[in-house]
């Protein structure tokens, strides 16, 4: 068993999408696996080859497992088959908490809204013993969901500001992408954007599908006050 199951449609979009908040769990000594669909071999820059050492690399600075799938980039859609594949990463893994894109809404990519869709079923599915029954079912505690930098509602905001030094490094392993254009300072502003709502330099929110229990009531109280 994991704390922390992450999955991407892309390498890079776990680290933008989440990457500060996977440095601030590691640093709390949470065990994480990164999982990404595609290599993102239809990307402008970077072989899938590129890609996957880019992922690689940007995961061992969180000491995080990098697990990479056969889906087809740009190619994602919500199928059964596509779920079943991600019933099985999550009962091998048998992760506390799962982590993955929005999926609702407009998206900037068709890939990121199936990801996060079929990331939803198949935590659904995990628990249902007829599906795929040589492996032992498995139920996650919850699933949430990481906004891209063009998003800004967020049901959690994480202050991530004394991750961002780390957090960055991550960024910048996926050196093949930065050559369409300087991603990391984009989502970096993002992140101070999100930062302002809490008062602090930094942050990463998180969107909820499901009501959350919470037995800490105070804990709410920090976002309840007007800055």
């Amino acid at each position: 068993m994991i704390d922390i199951l992450t999955f991407g449609a892309h390498p890079d979009d776990i680290e933008f999408g989440c990457g500060g908040i996977l440095v601030k769990m590691a640093k709390q000594g949470k065990s994480i696996v990164m999982v990404d669909l595609t290599l993102g071999e239809k990307g402008t820059h970077g072989s899938p080859e590129e890609r996957r050492r880019e992922g690689e690399e940007s995961s061992r600075i969180i000491g995080a497992e990098r697990v990479f799938l056969d889906f087809v980039d740009c190619e994602i859609i919500d199928s059964y088959e596509g779920r079943l594949k991600l019933v099985a990463v999550i009962r091998k893994y048998r992760p506390r908490l799962i982590l993955a894109p929005l999926w609702k809404g407009e998206q900037n990519h068709p890939d990121h809204l199936a990801c996060g869709l079929m990331v939803r079923y198949a935590c659904r599915y995990s628990r249902f013993a007829k599906i795929l029954p040589s492996m032992p079912i498995h139920q996650p505690e919850g699933v949430l969901h990481y906004l891209y930098p063009t998003y800004e509602d967020a049901d959690f905001i994480i202050d991530v500001t004394e991750e961002v030094s780390t957090w960055k490094k991550m960024l910048e392993c996926h050196q093949s992408q930065m050559r369409t254009f300087q991603y990391s300072e984009w989502v970096l502003r993002m992140a101070s954007k999100l930062g302002l709502l809490i008062g602090k330099p930094y942050a990463q929110g998180l969107v909820k599908g499901n009501p959350i229990e919470v037995d800490d009531l105070m804990s709410l109280a920090k976002g309840t006050r007007e800055i």
